[in-house]
């Protein structure tokens, strides 16, 4: 075969998913420049696509349509890896020894941020616990220190930290925030959701340099997981998540765009939506259906997590029972954002995991829909963690896309059960009944909370860890949660998410067959290539 001169390929020999039902398994795929030309038999493909095509024999491996994550930071994981990473730490002696070693090495008034401290791992059950102010002075005394929890929602400020960021006694919480104080009144160092930002505006940025050859490691680390495209949060202004550092993801964004391979639908955090159409242009957006950055949703944040007890539940957490968490913002306030954001044209995503802040979230959107009609807006809920089936019934009627995140039901399905008690359990990740309902439901990984690993995403969707095993789903279903679904839930399933005439070459190669792999096995399926517009941006050495 001729090596392709015209930039024409043939993928051949394997198994090839399209994610097409009425044409689901092909022997070959023609590919000119960054477009599917051709499907069907190697015959019929070399026919139609001519001479002067080059050959990829895929060695009986497994192709399918790239894979989409429907709801990553992409810049906050930058961020990540600037910074102290705690995911391993299992002891509460581990994390103080861990600090002291870093300390050593900073300047006395720099920030250590340290992130991904999953206490719930912790070896002893007795300390379990958020670790609170004192047991950071222990380890760090004269060095300001504030840790995140993985969830990113809730984070610990020892002295020092606190004294940076100018909080004590008398301090106020900002509105969707939380300082914590002890039975004395005395500050613990504790700060969740928007409460947590006061001291994130502290962290100093690297410089560009550094920037780029973080954003280079960590987009590469996407296509390794077969990531080809994204739809990444970014923030506009301050606020919610990344505090004041929240104003400088947009240019960070603009000045790493070239090394970003990936296609990337954004999701922007703006408290007022019109600035969204200030960066509806390029490099940010290039105006077309199949341009490379896209700006299409609005995001918006209602609540909190599971592991900050700070999700709005409608009954309190069965072990914090003092708890049951809250609305960051004001349903007026977040009403007008998305009515402002509607009728501006934009989809909307709302960040809502507790079944109370979802049912209000839902409520709000159905007096939105009968009040400016609209019938392809596929609004979304970002999270929809907890689900009661009124509230599922309702997101079928109204056509809300559930954006959700099958790795935390990795992380999380050893304490849930703690934290929710038995009876809620059967609302946490709902997945089957919402597709048995007729909700669309997209897959994402809310990297860095999680790794963006589709795979583990998979294994999850089939096998739950054995959690709520009635909503187990089918690994044809869980695929289309990570290809055709998330293309939908960003406008674009006429030119991506399953392996057509016309759409993008867009492609992950695995080394083995997921749909006749046995579920316990999923997991352990490999990345083998990842193909992007028809560039290869990663093989398995």
């Amino acid at each position: 075969m001729n090596k392709g001169i015209n930039n024409k390929k043939i993928f051949y020999n394997g198994t090839i998913i399209t994610i097409d039902e009425s044409n689901p398994i092909v022997e070959a795929v023609g590919v000119i420049g960054d477009k599917i030309h051709s499907i069907g038999s190697f015959e019929s493909v070399k026919s139609k696509l001519g001479t002067n095509y080059e050959g990829i024999d895929l060695n009986g491996k497994t192709m399918l349509p790239g894979f989409i994550d429907s709801h990553l930071h992409p810049i906050a994981y930058l961020f990540f890896l600037f910074n102290l990473d705690l995911a391993e730490i299992k002891s509460l002696d581990e994390l103080k020894d861990t600090l002291k070693k870093t300390a050593a090495d900073r300047p006395k008034d720099e920030l250590i941020l340290g992130l991904s401290l999953k206490e719930e791992d912790f070896t002893d059950s007795n300390e379990q616990k958020l670790p609170n102010r004192w047991d950071l002075d222990e380890a760090c005394p004269d060095h300001p220190v504030f840790l995140l929890r993985y969830d990113g929602h809730i984070g610990i400020a020892n002295t020092k930290a606190l004294e940076l960021a100018e909080i004590d006694e008398s301090t106020e919480a900002p509105e969707g925030g939380e300082i914590r104080r002890d039975k004395k009144g005395r500050l613990t160092g504790v700060l969740s959701e928007l409460a947590a930002s006061l001291v994130l505006s502290k962290v100093s940025l690297p410089n560009p340099e550094i920037i780029e050859e973080t954003a280079k490691k960590a987009f590469n680390y996407f296509a390794c997981k077969g990531l080809t495209s994204l739809h990444g949060v970014v923030q506009i202004e301050a606020g919610a998540e990344m505090g004041d550092m929240g104003a400088f993801e947009v240019p960070i964004l603009k000045s790493i765009i070239d090394v970003i391979p990936q296609n990337w639908y954004s999701l922007v955090f703006a408290k007022k939506p019109r600035k969204l159409k200030r960066i509806k242009k390029p490099p940010l957006d290039g105006g077309t259906l199949d341009s490379q950055f896209k700006v299409g949703c609005l995001k918006i944040f209602a609540d909190g997590t599971y592991g900050s007890a700070t999700a709005l539940m409608h009954e309190p957490f069965s072990d914090q029972p003092d708890k049951s968490g809250f609305m960051v913002i004001n349903e007026d306030t977040l009403y007008e954002r998305m009515k402002k954001g509607h009728n501006l044209g934009f989809q909307i995503g709302i960040h809502t995991i507790g079944d109370k802040g979802n049912r209000i979230v839902v409520d709000l959107y159905k007096k939105l829909l009968q009040e400016f009609p609209k019938k392809d807006h596929r609004h979304r809920i970002e999270h929809a963690s907890s689900l009661t089936l009124d509230v599922i019934e309702d997101m079928a009627e109204l056509n809300i896309i559930a954006s959700c995140q099958p790795q935390f039901i990795n992380s999380e399905y050893k304490w849930l059960p703690k934290r929710l008690g038995k009876k809620r359990l059967k609302d946490a990740y709902p997945i089957k009944t919402l597709i048995n309902k007729g909700v669309i439901v997209a897959s994402g990984s809310d990297c860095p909370i999680e790794d963006p690993d589709v795979i583990m995403g998979l294994h999850a969707l089939v096998t739950r860890n054995g959690f709520v095993p009635d909503e187990c789903i089918s690994i044809e279903e869980a695929l289309k949660t990570f290809t055709i679904n998330g293309a939908y839930a960003a406008f674009e399933e006429d030119i991506k998410g399953s392996i057509e005439e016309g759409k993008l070459a867009d492609f992950v190669i695995l080394d083995k067959n997921p749909l006749e792999t046995p579920k316990n096995e999923i997991k352990n399926i490999q990345v083998v290539e990842t193909i992007i517009r028809g560039k290869s941006v990663f093989r398995k050495d």
